[in-house]
């Protein structure tokens, strides 16, 4: 697990200083210089863009990197292939954004943010492919590299600028900037540190990547329209329109700034467990125990504490805002949403590296036919917080009838009993700040309730690096 320990560290530390950098412009930055409706076009347009986005990605990213991890010689043949192929269809993908927009009838200001946020969405994407050669061969501190350099750019500069008096169309032009400063920071590490790009058309690589990702590709289209499609469902649906968007948008990001960790841990045990499972090795079922152990053990504190000093959390970043008290019910909601994700991004990394295409694409078509639907019947009724609901519904599903196909297809879980002693550990914690909330302020609130934790863990033994068979 050392190779993982230092992968998942890299991964982790860069992600986590990209996401708070984000999260600093978001609730810091945006809500001083910018009016709630403002702050609501810039979150549609990017989720508009993402979602749109990732019919670029293809499903490609799994299996190229399985391909590579197995196929290390060949690496810049499956690498220029791919791109080929992500090329053409960033293409397609700007086109459908532009005409999405005009469809759905947002206003002049909008649609040029989701022009340049699309085209950075795109650039970031086709750097992300590069990123498959670090994940490949187990080096991702190269890709913490191109993280931090892309977030520094885009944050720190971006947020110069607004306090100067940009608008945000400029801020956005900054962004896309970034993503350039990405893309041939990517290309440079790719080519001097691990193999040169070879464009030679070679359909036997097409017919081997995309056999593997065309069903993956349905299955991740589907995955990120529940995450993605109820900002855009919203922004039509909620009388508030773009306001609920801000309300939505703002408590979503803190959420989402906490994510990468399961994000990043998973994506470095990826090649590991694509080659345990390769290999038929029992070493596969006690890493995916372990993957469960220690999500668990981040994940279900984190939405507990997040849930109970969600009003603390919001009043401290958003006082400024007039409606502030909107973000923290949504906020409320989202934090358990959050801890499911925890888990969840163990159960598709698994169905990815065990390459399961077909429980995978309908997995996640049913999640989004649940999320889709749950939030026609919620947000009229409920703006925001029927979104809120809806990912909750839909990650629990996702959580379990994917721990249910793993479990009877795949593979058990080594132990179990975890799980009862980290749920006592969390809920007494949050008992705890329960209590303590109305005598003490936050910033002791939180260094509590952590020590709390911490301390039980450790006399539990959960602390441990590894669990035993």
């Amino acid at each position: 697990m050392s190779i993982v320990f230092k992968n998942t560290s890299a991964l982790l530390i860069s992600h986590t200083i990209g996401r708070l950098l984000s999260l600093l412009l978001t609730v810091l930055i945006l809500p001083t210089y910018f009016t709630e409706q403002q702050i609501g076009s810039y979150l549609l347009a990017m989720f508009v863009t993402s979602l749109i986005a990732s019919i670029t990605e293809l499903g490609m990213q799994a299996p190229l990197i399985r391909e590579m991890t197995l196929y290390t010689t060949a690496s810049r043949h499956f690498l220029g292939n791919t791109l080929i192929i992500r090329l053409l269809l960033s293409t397609i993908a700007f086109i459908l954004m532009v005409i999405t927009g005009k469809l759905l009838g947002y206003s002049a200001e909008t649609m040029t943010l989701i022009k340049l946020l699309g085209l950075a969405e795109l650039v970031n994407g086709i750097a992300q492919l590069f990123r498959c050669v670090f994940r490949a061969f187990e080096k991702m501190h190269y890709e913490a590299i191109t993280v931090i350099a892309e977030r520094v750019m885009a944050t720190v500069v971006g947020s110069g600028l607004i306090i100067l008096g940009v608008d945000l169309k400029d801020f956005c032009v900054i962004v896309l900037i970034a993503g350039f400063v990405n893309l041939i920071l990517s290309i440079s590490l790719v080519r001097t540190r691990f193999t040169k790009l070879a464009f030679n058309f070679d359909f036997a690589i097409w017919r081997v990547i995309l056999v593997q990702a065309l069903p993956f590709a349905i299955g991740n289209i589907f995955n990120l329209i529940y995450f993605r499609i109820d900002m855009v469902m919203l922004s039509k649906l909620s009388v508030e329109g773009e306001l609920a968007n801000a309300w939505y948008g703002l408590a979503f990001t803190i959420v989402n700034a906490f994510t990468i960790i399961p994000g990043a841990f998973m994506g470095a045990m990826f090649p590991m467990m694509s080659r345990e499972f390769e290999e038929g090795t029992v070493a596969f079922r006690q890493s995916y125990t372990n993957a469960v152990h220690k999500m668990l053990l981040l994940g279900l504190p984190f939405a507990i504490s997040l849930s109970i000093l969600a009003d603390e959390i919001t009043f401290l970043l958003f006082s400024q805002l007039e409606q502030w008290e909107k973000i923290s019910r949504g906020l409320q909601l989202l934090s358990w949403s959050g801890g499911l994700t925890f888990l969840t991004t163990i159960f598709i990394t698994v169905l990815r590296a065990t390459d399961k295409r077909k429980a995978f694409t309908i997995l996640m078509a049913l999640t989004a036919i649940l999320n889709i639907s749950i939030n026609f019947l919620l947000i009229p009724k409920w703006n925001h917080i029927g979104c809120a609901i809806a990912m909750i519904a839909s990650e629990s599903f996702l959580l379990i009838f994917g721990f249910i196909y793993i479990h009877f297809q795949i593979s058990r879980l080594a132990k179990v009993s975890f799980v009862f002693r980290i749920g006592i550990l969390s809920f007494t914690m949050g008992a705890s700040l329960i209590l303590l909330k109305t005598f003490l302020p936050l910033w002791l609130l939180v260094p509590i309730g952590l020590g709390l934790y911490l301390g039980g863990a450790w006399i539990l033994g959960e602390l441990k690096t590894n669990l035993t068979h």
